[in-house]
Order: C-alpha cells, then structure tokens, then sequence
C-alpha cells in the first residue's frame, strides 16, 4: 500500500474555524496497565514473549524529522509546525495575521474502518483565561465530504467540511462537553474508531460521543488537524503515539449504548464534583437531588454525547393539583454548549417541555395538566424520546406529548435529570430512582 503523508491548508472563513467551543467533570478512570506475564511459580527459565503491535497504516515514527507530517508550514500561515523525539508541536505564528487558520496532515489509505490513537495536550495561550486551541482527527470516504471530530477546550463535536481548496462548513453536530477530557496541560488520550455503523471517540479510555455519519464505502484519506479562529488566541498542541490500524483486532465492538442505574448508591453515573449548590445523597430509595437555593434549578448529566436517545427516571415529590407551586422534576436530552431539552412534572399535576439556549432560555415549548400525574406522595415514571426532529414525553407509560422541534437544530448531547426548587428547599423534597438512557437508532 503507497502512503502519502502531509497537506496543508490555510483558510479565511469564519464560518468554519469559528466555531466557538467551550457539567462537572467526572472522575478520570486510569488507563488499563500494560498486560504482564503470569508469576513464575518456580526457578525453571523461560523465554518471555512480547507482545507484536498490530500491522498499522502509519509507520511509528510518523513524527520525526524529514517525514511530510513534519514539513514546515508555508509563508503567511497561522502556525508553526515543528517535530521532535517523534512529537508533532504546533504553536501560533509570531507574524500571525489576524484571519482564521487551519493546519492539516494526512495520510491516503484505502480501508473500510479504522481505529485511530494518539495523545495530545493542550496549552492554552498566555493572557487568556480559557484555552481557546481547536483541533481534532479528519477522513475522507465515498460520500465526498471530510468528516471530523473538533476539539475545544472540555468540548467535543463531530462536523462536516466540503472537499475543495477552501472548504466549508457542510454540518454539525452541537459542541458537547465531556467529563472525561482532562483541562489545558494534560495529556489526553484520543481513539476515534470508525465503520459503517458509526463513529466512536474515546477519551482516555472512556466513551465520550458518538455520530451516527458512520463510513460510507471506502476511505481514502485520515489526518489530524488543527484550527483557530480570528479573533482567538492559539497556544500549543502537541500531537505523540498516533497509531491508526483497520484490523479488526483494533476495533471496538460496535452496539447501542445503554446504562441503568438504580441511583441507590454511588456508582460514578454522575459526577460528585459541581454538586455544591445541591442537595445530593444516594438512600435505599434513590438519589435525593434538589438545589439548595430557593427557585433554583440543577442538572447532573450522565452517559456519552448521543444523537438520539430514549430516557428515563422514576420521580417521587409531593404533588398536589389544587395548589400553586414551581417546583418541578424530570428529564434532559441532548444537552450541550448550545442547548438542551427538559420534560418535567411540577407538584401542582402540570408537565412541561422546554427548550433551553443561551439565545431563548427555558422556551415552553408544551405545558399542561395531565390526569396521567399520580398526586400525593407518588412516584411518576418518567420518559423522554429525543430522535430526529421529533420529542416525546411519556408519563407512566402513557404518551402525553408528541412534539416535532427544529429551531436552533440541538442535535447532540448528553442525557440526565433536572430539578428546580420551591421557595423552602429540603434534602428529601425530590428523590430520582431507577434512571436508564438508551441510544436509539
């Protein structure tokens, strides 16, 4: 197989490299250690085998000196790019003119699937607060677009570029926020595994999202990139180890995600850190969650960014009809940067749907009193449908709400429960039991 390594690109539109990035982070799981040899329960010598690395499509030291992953970048480019001890640096150029850039490596392949691994870190520029460095991991299939995974800060979104000497944005997926990435400084380690089912992106050994714009056909090209808008500042991005292998040894078992949780006792579904402004404790009867703040609201998010998803949850509070109240208790899908979707129930028998942006916050999109809310001291089962266009609510199991939604187009994001207070809050005012999010196809 004939490789050829390197382009690069430099473009002007804002619309593409402007794209703006930026929810408690989970504790990060370790990276599995290396498999070892079984102890040696006597003296007798013994040859110790090691194990051989898959047969990959780059060769390992894609990063060194005089390979076309390290050519110097061209006059008038937003980055330099230099390679050392088979690491790729890229930084900001001192001239930098104030345009947008894009740098970009490749390789030509011919393959069905891959699995792509490397480790990068981030740091952010001098004099900025937040680390504004845009990159991420590219391939181009039959259907004539690039694909790629962008990365930004803690945030995550699959995109589509057209193929052309200036490309353009095609579509996106809404930029979500990961638990699971580590801040400015740190080393990530990053798979993108990809075939005709779909494409998974693993951070540091978690699964973090997945697009559902999956390989069509064959594959010719991957490559790596990285991005800065105008009007942002680029400090450094290091790229290290990058293997990408189409064996099927290398890939992941591809399935629906689903997790179930009984919320009785701490199991690592939401994260403990961000949960200050909140009442949150795991009893025999479910997850006690409610702002500490009178009128306040609170979210806890769970699971991978999905593009469609069936959730979950059994809520137990105090309802009455007869009274006016705003305390309420439900459901979230597709949170991220750029929005989400709620379905709740308040204690006065209403349920309402929501659509929450930064441009229209808490839009009502459907509210309602609903014979189908249990009242007094009951537990109402929960469940929220978000696929395609279409947003369905369900209370113990009847369909109450049927919604078709395209505004602001939220596509993408995490799943999880939502509260908001009344005007006395209490440790045991909403207790959450049984939750389970399922992707959905």
């Amino acid at each position: 197989m004939s490789h050829r390594f390197g382009f690069t690109l430099l473009i002007t539109f804002a619309f593409l490299f402007g794209l703006a990035a930026c929810a408690p982070a989970q504790p990060e799981q370790a990276s599995p250690a290396t498999p070892g040899l079984a102890d040696l329960s006597t003296a007798t010598p013994a040859v110790l085998l090691t194990p051989t690395p898959l047969p990959g499509l780059v060769p390992a030291d894609v990063f060194t000196q005089g390979s076309d992953f390290c050519v110097p970048e061209v006059e008038g480019s937003s980055f330099d790019a230099a390679c050392g001890q088979n690491v790729l640096s890229v930084t900001q150029a001192a001239d930098r003119l104030k345009i947008d850039g894009l740098l970009t490596r490749s390789v030509e392949v011919d393959t069905a699937q891959f699995s792509l691994q490397i480790d990068t870190t981030s740091q952010a520029a001098e004099k900025v607060k937040a680390d504004q460095n845009a990159y991420g991991f590219y391939f181009l299939d039959d259907d004539g677009v690039y694909k790629a995974l962008r990365v930004q800060g803690e945030y995550l979104n699959f995109e589509t570029w057209s193929v052309s000497a200036q490309p353009e944005l095609v579509d996106r997926l809404r930029p979500s926020f990961s638990p699971f990435i580590k801040s400015a400084g740190q080393v990530n380690h990053w798979r993108l595994a990809c075939s005709s089912e779909s494409c998974d992106i693993y951070v540091n050994d978690n699964l973090a999202g997945r697009s559902e714009n999956a390989i069509n056909g064959k594959v010719t090209e991957i490559g790596l990139f990285t991005a800065s808008s105008w009007d942002e500042l680029f400090g450094q991005v290091t790229f290290s180890a990058l293997t990408i292998s189409d064996r099927d040894e290398a890939m992941p078992i591809f399935e629906p995600y689903s997790l179930s949780d009984d919320l009785t006792a701490e199991s690592g579904t939401f994260s403990q850190i961000g949960m200050s402004g909140a009442f949150n404790s795991y009893q025999s009867d479910g997850f006690h969650f409610s702002p500490v703040i009178s009128y306040g609201y609170y979210g806890a998010k769970a699971g991978p960014a999905l593009q469609n998803t069936d959730v979950s949850v059994t809520v137990k509070m105090q309802i009455d009809p007869e009274k006016r109240g705003t305390q309420y208790a439900g459901l979230i899908c597709r949170s991220s940067k750029d929005g989400m979707y709620m379905a709740v129930i308040g204690v006065d028998g209403t349920y309402t749907i929501y659509r929450d942006t930064p441009q229209k916050p808490f839009t009502m999109l459907a509210e309602r009193k609903s014979a189908a809310i249990q009242s007094g001291l009951a537990e109402n089962r929960l469940r929220l449908v978000c696929k395609g266009n279409n947003i369905d609510f369900y209370i113990n199991d009847q369909q109450v709400e049927a919604l078709t939604d395209t505004r602001y187009n939220l596509n993408f994001g995490r799943a999880g429960i939502f509260t908001k207070a009344g005007g006395d809050p209490n440790p045991d005012a909403i207790v959450f039991s049984d939750l389970t999010i399922k992707e959905i196809y």
